[in-house]
């Protein structure tokens, strides 16, 4: 019997496997549609809701159908675009815009890379790659014409030189402000659904300074930057130039930073999540900037396991909602949240998308630009003089296009430092949150059951249990982690006998209810973790487990 035509009872076990199997034929053939339909009315049966690995295999299956569809519906608008970038960047960052592509094709690549079993819809996974690989292409193409029609400037966008004049001092009183490593669109745009309670919340795009490099995008944030900045030759290295001074590192543009505003304060996100609220509280005392620096992303993006960076992504957001309360607790109550670049990230690792460096006298080399005096241009490649991008040093920028790259080492996967909008277009976050210590949950008990003893599968699933008192009675929102010290390591990533917003990762759970969770372990480089349920608008510890072991492969 054709899968189509199994009944809706799923009597046997091997009838929501067949028709699973339909489902990925459906996308081969690029009917996401049907696909999505199937998944939707028959991703839930007896057998699919007793064991999370099927239920893993399922939504797989429901990520692809849905980035499928996403991309026709990008497709079909890049033909009609036209040469003006400021269309491009608008169409990519709209509510609904072009940045919903990334931000399903990083969900599903973070779940697949979290499965403990390989996707069962191998072949519709293969093909909907392909297809994101070809979009990415196209609209790189489009982009890099239309931006360099426009003479390498985006008409009316913010840019990433004045953040600091127009957001950061705009805010007023004291702020905390997040420089995220390599932070793409997309992802501040989940992020800012991920931080509950807050006010004045708005997320806007900024263009990155190019190329879109770390030394350069993190030194055009800085005081100064929007009637300074420029990039010279410093003894045979790139420096960022403001105000005469020129900076290579992140020591040197720290001093600078703290020189402009010198009660600022400056700590990374681990340490931030790491020390205990009363030393953060002493950390920033007074100070009326405290800047955040994030490198997760990048740090992960550039090793060559692609494992590593689909599941680090993943968890990064979560962590940076988390720091947010953190300070908002400690007293913070303005905050702004960027990036210094954003990054391509594709699956595929073929020898055809390198190309060799231009040679001559080469500053700096990335996988998407290289810069330095004279050189070649190697075919599929763009050279950009310094003045064309309004820099005043002579020296030379060549970017390759599409999702080229040169032979500069790190990962083929994860790549920046060229024009593409997914480079280039950074999240700008801004928002209230109220400062102080948050109320504490009142008349709420919730239990954690049924979870294993050791962590030996990235899925694994258990139970909670809500129950309150006669002053609690509406349903209570939460968020259940898997934690190794303070950072995040997992979430839940499936629910059953409660709402689940897959996007905010926020269960909410009756009071005498019981919920079955589907925890999916995102970091597995720690040794062990304990699963934590917040409270999902204060953070309040509701419960916690017992330490446990993680022994994957065991």
């Amino acid at each position: 019997m054709e899968a189509i035509h199994l009944g809706s009872i799923d009597t046997f076990r091997f009838e929501e496997e067949r028709l699973l199997a339909h489902a990925a034929v459906l996308i081969v053939g690029k009917d996401y549609v049907a696909a999505l339909a199937i998944v939707t009315a028959r991703g839930r049966s007896f057998w699919v809701d007793r064991e999370w690995r099927r239920q893993a295999q399922w939504e797989a299956c429901r990520l692809m159908a849905e980035l499928g569809l996403e991309l026709e519906r990008v497709r079909a608008a890049l033909g009609r675009m036209g040469t003006d970038p400021a269309k491009w960047l608008a169409a990519y960052t709209a509510e609904d815009g072009w940045h919903r592509a990334d931000g399903l094709q990083r969900r599903l690549e973070a779940w697949v890379a979290k499965m403990d079993d390989e996707p069962e819809a191998e072949q519709a996974l293969a093909v909907i790659r392909q297809e994101h690989e070809h979009l990415l292409r196209t609209m790189a193409d489009g982009f890099a014409k239309a931006l360099s029609a426009s003479a390498w400037t985006v008409p009316g966008a913010l840019h990433q030189t004045r953040i600091y004049p127009e957001v950061v001092q705009a805010m007023g009183g004291r702020v905390a402000w997040f420089f995220v490593d390599a932070m793409r669109y997309e992802m501040g745009v989940e992020l800012a659904r991920q931080i509950e309670g807050a006010k004045d919340l708005r997320v806007r795009a900024a263009v990155a300074a190019l190329p879109s490099i770390t030394p350069v995008g993190m030194a055009a944030l800085l005081p100064g930057a929007s009637a300074s900045f420029d990039l010279t030759d410093a003894k045979g290295k790139l420096a960022a130039r403001i105000e005469g001074t020129d900076m290579k590192d992140s020591a040197e543009r720290m001093r600078f930073l703290k020189a402009k505003v010198p009660d600022a304060v400056e700590m990374t996100l681990g340490k931030l999540l790491g020390n205990a609220p009363p030393k953060v509280r002493k950390e920033i005392g007074s100070a009326s900037l405290v800047v955040i620096r994030s490198q997760e992303i990048d740090f992960a993006g550039e090793t060559d396991s692609d494992l590593l960076a689909r599941q680090v992504m993943d968890s990064v957001i979560g962590n940076l909602a988390r720091a947010v309360r953190k300070l908002a607790a400690a007293g913070i109550e303005h905050f702004v949240i960027t990036a210094d670049h954003g990054h391509q990230f594709a699956i595929r690792k073929d020898d055809d998308m390198k190309t060799d460096s231009p040679g001559g006298v080469t500053l700096d080399l990335h996988r998407r630009c290289w810069i330095g005096h004279g050189g070649s241009t190697p075919t599929g490649t763009v050279r950009v003089a310094g003045a064309e991008l309004g820099y005043h040093a002579d020296l030379d920028y060549v970017f390759p296009t599409g999702l080229g790259v040169f032979k500069a080492g790190g990962s083929l996967s994860f790549h920046h430092g060229g024009f593409s909008l997914q480079e280039l277009a950074i999240p700008v976050l801004s928002l209230r949150l109220a400062a102080g210590k948050p109320a504490e949950v009142v008349g709420v008990q919730v239990r954690i059951e049924g979870y294993p003893p050791a962590v030996t599968n990235r899925t694994f699933g258990l139970k909670l249990a809500a129950a309150g008192d006669l002053l609690a009675t509406e349903p209570i929102a939460l968020r259940v982690l898997l934690m190794a010290g303070a950072e995040e390591v997992g979430r839940a990533g499936m629910a059953l006998g409660s709402a689940f917003d897959r996007d905010k990762g926020i269960l909410t759970l009756a009071l005498g209810a019981e919920a079955s969770v589907g925890m999916m372990l995102t970091n597995d480089a720690c040794q062990s973790l304990r699963v934590v349920v917040l409270d999902a608008h204060t953070d309040t510890v509701l419960a916690e487990s017992d330490e446990l072991p993680v022994k994957l492969g065991i």
